[in-house]
């Protein structure tokens, strides 16, 4: 297999063996989804002058030498089009993102082939080994245990110094959200500010939500009030909640007064909480119906609002003044008969186990190991149910780096 590091510096010939030259890049023309051929060989003469040679004039591309079909004086020189790229100076040594790995890597060399009788990229070498190879210490390796890690160049492509998104895009969004959530945080700042543009509001928002606190600040500051108020909207609210508590109150309140109103008072209610108490941890993600409600109708109710909720595992029965009465399961309501009143299927919430807003992360944990519970509901002193606890929230404050 050869390799670019292989190639570069290597003496340039033509057919009567007459030195033209050191090549010092090769260009691609940049297909999608598709192995990239050859285009120009960038050869630097004697004098110091650039040449683009087209690939065509190429009759044997090996370490060390570059053979021609022509002599000098019969080849036609061109200019590139806007559609190469340097394989040296463009793609050596910059990030790319390796869609299948969810990861950002770093190309120590590019892998050159055949492929359709055509010399193309195949893929590019992200391991240890090529940087021996680029270094001459191949023969450090002399037992074989620095293995090569080829990402074919279809899945992962940069284009001068910068992710070609709009090519990958389709794959990433692909992705779980907390893996573009790594990918972000491994890229530098200013790509990874151009990834989070790509994505659609609602796939930002869930990225966003997986980020480092500290890098999530500096994203919402660098995508300006108006795109990062669009991401923002399409966040949890606890998930808002503990974005602003990042910023100083006068910019949580500029970010804030951008929100629909509904949503800005759930934010500032939860903001009022210690992080790692219920109330600081629960979110608003819960549903309430009337005891008087059918099952049919509670069902409709969930459809209504689902698509704005991260899951929903119970709907809360509550009476008129918003006083907790008890749980429904979603099992138990698909099992139920259609006209059959909610009265009849909630557990009463005096035989459950139930959170304060003051109670602490361990006795939360505790309450919810002992209870064998996914969810608990949060009520205050009057016994309204605030939100809720899931053990998603509490794993979440228990590994902050997972």
């Amino acid at each position: 297999m050869l390799y670019l590091s292989q190639t570069l510096n290597s003496r340039v010939e033509d057919n009567a063996n007459a030195r033209i030259g050191r090549l010092k890049d090769i260009l691609v023309e940049i297909k999608p989804g598709a192995y990239s051929p050859l285009a120009f060989l960038l050869v630097r003469n004697k004098k110091g002058d650039d040449l683009f040679i087209p690939f065509d004039y190429c009759e044997n591309l090996s370490p060390h030498l570059v053979s021609l079909k022509a002599s000098f004086e019969k080849i036609t020189l061109a200019t590139p089009s806007n559609n190469c790229i340097y394989l040296n100076r463009d793609v050596l040594d910059q990030q790319i993102v390796d869609v299948d790995g969810a990861r950002v890597v770093r190309v120590n060399d590019i892998s050159l082939g055949i492929f359709e009788n055509k010399m193309c990229v195949l893929g590019v070498d992200v391991s240890f080994k090529g940087i021996l190879r680029r270094l001459g210490f191949e023969w450090v390796d002399v037992f074989g245990w620095a293995k090569v890690h080829l990402i074919d160049w279809r899945k992962t492509q940069s284009v001068k110094g910068v992710l070609k998104l709009d090519t990958i895009s389709k794959d990433l969004t692909k992705l779980h959200p907390a893996d573009l959530a790594n990918i972000v945080e491994d890229l530098n700042f200013h790509y990874g500010t151009k990834l989070v543009n790509t994505l659609g509001s609602k796939e930002a928002a869930k990225v966003l939500e997986e980020i480092n606190p500290h890098l999530q600040k500096i994203l919402i500051k660098h995508l300006g009030p108006e795109k990062a108020t669009r991401i923002i909207e399409k966040m949890s609210v606890d998930e808002i909640a503990d974005l602003m508590q990042l910023f100083s109150q006068r910019e949580a309140q500029k970010y804030l007064s951008l929100l629909q109103e509904a949503k800005s008072k759930k934010v500032e209610k939860l903001i009022r909480y210690e992080d790692d108490s219920a109330g600081g941890l629960m979110n608003s993600d819960f549903i309430t119906a009337k005891p008087e409600w059918t099952a049919v109708e509670a069902i409709e109710e969930i459809r209504l609002h689902s698509p704005n909720m991260r899951s929903i595992m119970f709907i809360y029965v509550t009476d008129e003044t918003g006083k907790l009465l008890g749980p429904i399961s979603l099992r138990n309501l698909l099992l139920a008969k259609d006209d059959q009143k909610l009265s009849t299927l909630y557990k009463s919430a005096d035989k459950l186990a139930v959170l304060k807003p003051h109670y602490s992360l361990e006795k939360i944990v505790n309450i919810m190991t002992k209870y064998d519970l996914f969810s608990a509901a949060v009520i205050n002193g009057g016994g309204r149910i605030v939100g809720i606890v899931t053990i998603d929230d509490v794993m979440r404050c228990l590994a902050p780096k997972a």
